[in-house]
């Protein structure tokens, strides 16, 4: 019961300082908090109770086992904060979060069944301390005898030492246990559940305090007190004031925006959407006849593709995640499960003014390459519409038209860099590492064209995206020679020697 009540004390815990932690972030990007506070409430709860696992209270111990079930389930999954605090670190600092998180989880199970094996323990000791106080009943009522004598000998343990049970830790008086005509116990957990509420109490205000008060340094200027002696032993402080540099504001990392849109997309409002989005964004969704450009036109693809949220908004659970960046160009892919439904997406996003917003983005579910060949042999296969040819001459949208104006060149366009990523029509198709695009893609027995106009936009100062139709002809599984022609969206950087592709994604059109 002693490592039962340690191991539900310390889930309680470090539940309650990671719940308290994530409350000013949430309150930050407009999240709702109910679950941050529920998950407050029910981690003091499994404090208190694993207080009371240390008295043998079959109650507490069977509320403790579920309390830490419970958040042995949940912590992996993450609530809306705890998983936009992980979005927000960068990426080895994510894995290792997570590898804790996984821990953690892992620890609570095992606390959990802890609390169960230690009922029987709980069972024995409530037997002892009823034996105890039946037989110093019996006594002060000078009535011990034989029958006292028996019961010691068929119920109960032998104990160490007066008033105890065998065992380690603790030692325990009966009445700890089970309480006859007193209300001690139901102080003890009112003191306990009150000394914990301050405790509480006393790190929020502090917290709030130390965020609220300014720093000398950040102001512009420095307080250093120098002491200086005399012959007659005394010291004098003067106090120097040395101005410095307020430390530079740093530019959030590119997960951010993966943050920002997830809770966007709970009740897809089009206010909460409209600042992530650049004024010109650009969009493909998952119909054919879903090509969009401008925020209002972007909202209303992204409000069609999902439908109206339900009452409690919809639940977002991402499976995969990769992103990269250089500078103030950004991209990211996603694979997100929204209430049942699977998308895979991708973005390129710019920083600008200290924020990461989305200057294009792809929308879309996949298709299994059986039922996408099948559908391209039947004629039942989506086109898409045809972007409309702006003529463009920038060398991004040249450098757009070389790439897919053939597979070699594809391959020559593609960028080396390990963060580099393309994302295949069906599910689980996704290659990393831009020397690993280029090797399949340089296997592969297929041609690449481009099936109408390009559409390009700048995306940083060294960066951009591009957009464009491409027919992509290869043979099936029977050898019949068939065309698809996917939507891609591509992320571009310019590298030293000239624009080349750092994410990619193909999607076929519904």
């Amino acid at each position: 019961m002693i490592v039962a009540g340690a191991l539900t004390q310390l889930v309680g815990v470090a539940c309650l300082i990671l719940n308290i932690g994530s409350l000013p972030f949430a309150r930050d990007l407009h999240a709702h908090t109910h679950s941050i506070l529920a998950a407050i409430v029910a981690a003091l709860a499994t404090v208190v109770c694993g207080t009371l696992v240390y008295r043998g209270r079959l109650v507490p111990i069977a509320l403790a086992a579920g309390l830490d079930i419970g958040f042995g389930i949940g912590l992996p999954r993450g609530n809306a904060a705890i998983g936009m605090l992980l979005h927000v670190l960068p990426k080895a600092d994510v894995d290792t979060a997570n590898s804790l998180i996984t821990a953690g989880a892992v620890t609570m199970f095992v606390a959990a069944i802890v609390c169960v094996l230690s009922i029987p323990v709980a069972l024995r000791l409530r037997a002892w301390a009823r034996a105890e106080i039946e037989r110093e009943a019996l006594a002060a009522r000078g009535a011990e005898g034989e029958r006292a004598k028996r019961m010691s000998a068929a119920q109960v343990v032998p104990p160490i030492a007066a008033n105890t049970l065998r065992g380690v830790g603790l030692k325990v008086l009966p009445t700890q246990m089970i309480r006859i005509g007193g209300p001690r116990g139901k102080r003890m957990v009112i003191i306990g559940v009150a000394v914990t509420l301050t405790v509480i109490g006393v790190v929020v205000i502090t917290a709030v305090s130390t965020s609220s008060t300014p720093s000398p340094v950040t102001t512009g200027s420095a307080i250093v007190l120098v002491g200086s002696g005399g012959s007659s032993g005394s010291a004098a402080a003067a106090e120097v004031v040395v101005d410095a540099a307020p430390a530079p504001p740093q530019d959030p990392p590119v997960e951010e925006i993966l943050a920002r849109l997830h809770l966007a997309l709970v009740n897809a409002k089009p206010d909460e959407l409209a600042l992530l989005l650049d004024e010109h964004v650009f969009a493909f969704g998952i119909e054919s006849h879903e090509v969009a450009e401008g925020k209002t036109a972007v909202i209303a693809l992204l409000q069609h593709d999902l439908g109206a949220p339900p009452a409690g908004g919809f639940e977002i659970s991402p499976r995969f995640t990769q992103s990269g960046h250089e500078a103030d160009t950004g991209w990211i892919a996603e694979e997100i499960k929204i209430s049942g439904k699977t998308y895979v997406t991708t973005a390129v996003v710019d920083l600008r003014e200290g924020a990461w917003s989305i200057a294009a983005l792809q929308f879309a579910v996949t298709m299994t390459n059986a039922e996408a060949y099948k559908a391209a042999r039947d004629g039942g296969l989506g086109v898409p519409d045809a972007i409309p040819d702006s003529h463009d001459a920038s060398p991004l949208a040249q450098a757009m038209r070389t790439g897919f104006a053939s597979k070699p060149s594809f391959v020559a366009a593609r960028s080396t860099r390990s963060d580099a990523l393309n994302f295949g029509s069906a599910p689980g198709e996704r290659v990393l590492g831009g020397d690993n695009i280029k090797k399949i893609f340089s296997k592969i027995k297929a041609t690449i064209r481009l099936h109408d106009a390009v559409k390009v936009g700048p995306a940083g100062t060294h960066g951009g995206w591009g957009a464009a139709n491409v027919d992509f002809s290869d043979a099936g599984r029977d050898g019949t020679q068939v065309t698809q022609t996917f939507r891609v969206l591509v992320a571009w950087v310019e590298e030293a020697g000239g624009w080349r592709m750092v994410q990619s994604q193909w999607s076929n059109a519904r």
